[in-house]
């Protein structure tokens, strides 16, 4: 409290010595300027009014040539004493003691003060008429208007202090004293009150907008009141939640360990049974097909039924399909069970590719389908299993070939990467690129998983089981590669082919005759 008072005093005498300030600085010039306005107003008055009163003397004093008549010089000068100013009057020739004096017993005595006014008379003689007066009784004026300004100037001064000091005190002083006294109860007790104070002036406002931030901190604590209690709450049903959900997380994950081991087990039990399956299956296949190309070829004898040759046909193709697809089964099965391994072995790309676009040919030309294959260096060799690889090419090449309409074109490319220095960049690039109708976005994971066959007129016309790409991306991965597919719909697809810098070489011949291998960049 005694802070605010303080602080409230320190308010008052600084704003008392403003006002002070301002109006000694605005009202004493201005009154001091009055002052000495008047002071050369009264001297220019007297100063002109003795001088007319000493020109209307000299005047009569030459019209009546008086200045040869002492008496009659003296009646003449007489109106010159009835000036409240007027000392005394003399007549004199230039350069000459004065004849006549007024009033005559005294004249005008040396060191006599006062103001002196000289005229003329007359031009022939130089008769010369000099008065003297006195500002004694302006001076005493000036004096009273000074002491009479002064006391005007320090009675309104301190009634402007006082009406200063009594303003602030009302209007400021008040308010401000109530707005600080709540704020410190608010601050001591920790609870917001407002200030009891009404009014229509600046500090009416200020006290009223402190009222309104009070309510304000009131409402949101209320609601940060409202808000804990809600979090408190929804923390203990999170709580809740998260308890039941970590017991649905431990159910899950057993369920899952269960289904794992039940998968696992029914995968080991697909592979064993394929393993197991594979003679029994393959044994009575090779007969059938054997048998059945006999009979075709009528190698002990021409059937003589065309019906029957037919069915024998017939027999061969679909055993040789029932072949491929229990040989692309069984594959994938020791792939996915990882007793899958390559046999690596050094192979040319230029005869590699070659091969297969050999044995593609037919099918192409059967279709009026013309095959592009790219320039490849021939001393490009790879280190890879040939057979995996070439079935990989053999499979993309039959489907480019199989899906692309009759009078179309396939490309085939070999490209090189090149590495920059980062090891896990560069390796060789085989494009297969057709001109078939497409795919959309949404058709290319479709068209990679296994047994999933896209619907359309193309692929209706089509044989096959939907294993050909899964399959050839497992035999690449299997090299540390990786199959990647592009399509547009009524553009075509493109299918690439990508094995690391570290199975890429060329083929040199050595000094000894030997063709060592120097990998590529």
């Amino acid at each position: 409290m005694n802070a605010n008072l303080a602080l409230q005093k320190r308010l008052k005498v600084k704003l008392l010595a403003i006002v002070g300030v301002a109006f000694l600085a605005l009202i004493v010039p201005g009154i001091w300027a009055l002052l000495l306005t008047n002071s050369l107003t009264d001297e220019e008055m007297l100063a002109t009014r003795v001088g007319n009163l000493t020109a209307r003397t000299a005047l009569a004093l030459d019209r009546h040539h008086a200045y040869d008549n002492p008496f009659l010089a003296r009646d003449l000068m007489s109106p010159l004493a009835a000036d409240r100013a007027f000392l005394c009057a003399e007549i004199h020739k230039v350069g000459y003691r004065p004849v006549m004096t007024f009033p005559s017993s005294q004249g005008c005595p040396p060191g006599l003060e006062g103001n002196e006014i000289e005229i003329p008379i007359s031009a022939e003689p130089k008769w010369r008429l000099r008065v003297l007066f006195t500002d004694v009784e302006l001076r005493k004026a000036r004096h009273f208007e000074y002491v009479l300004g002064i006391s005007a100037i320090a009675v309104a001064f301190l009634a402007a202090m006082i009406a200063v000091a009594t303003g602030f005190t009302f209007l400021v002083e008040r308010p401000l004293t109530q707005l600080l006294t709540t704020i410190r109860n608010s601050s001591e007790t920790g609870e917001l009150q407002t200030a009891h104070w009404r009014g229509s002036d600046e500090m009416a406002l200020v006290v009223q907008a402190y009222n309104a931030m009070v309510e304000r901190e009131r409402q949101r604590d209320r609601a940060l009141v409202r808000a804990n209690e809600e979090l408190r709450r929804s923390e203990a049903a999170l709580n809740d939640l998260n308890r039941q959900l970590e017991d649905r997380v431990t159910d899950r994950t057993r369920e899952l360990e269960l289904a794992k081991k039940s998968a696992e087990f029914a995968n080991f039990s697909k592979t064993r049974f394929l393993r197991a399956m594979s003679h029994e299956l393959r044994t009575p296949l090779n007969a059938i097909i054997g048998f059945s190309d006999i009979m075709v070829q009528g190698t002990l004898g021409k059937l003589e039924n065309d019906r029957y040759r037919e069915f024998s046909s017939d027999i061969r193709d679909s055993g040789r399909h029932l072949l491929k697809i229990i040989n692309e089964l069984l594959d994938i099965a020791r792939i996915e069970a990882g007793q899958d391994t390559l046999e690596e072995e050094i192979v040319s790309v230029q005869v590699l590719m070659s091969e297969c676009v050999r044995l593609v040919t037919p099918i192409a030309e059967e279709r009026s389908i013309s095959l592009h294959n790219s320039e490849i260096d021939p001393e490009l060799v790879l280190d890879v299993d040939a057979t995996k690889l070439k079935q990989v090419l053999l499979n993309l090449l039959g489907n480019a070939v199989k899906y692309t309409p009759n009078g179309s074109s396939v490309h085939v490319a070999v490209t090189l990467r090149p590495r920059h220095g980062d090891p896990r960049r560069g390796g060789i690039e085989f494009h297969i690129r057709d001109t078939g109708k497409g795919m959309s976005p949404d058709q290319i994971p479709q068209a990679m998983a296994a047994f999933e066959r896209l619907d359309n007129e193309i692929t209706a016309a089509q044989s096959g089981t939907g294993l050909g790409l899964p399959l050839a991306q497992m035999m690449i991965e299997l090299h540390g590669g990786s199959l990647t597919l592009e399509s547009e719909v009524g553009v075509g697809t493109t299918v690439s082919v990508w094995l690391p810098a570290t199975r890429v070489g060329y083929l040199r011949s050595g000094a000894n005759g030997t063709p060592p291998i120097q990998k590529a960049c």
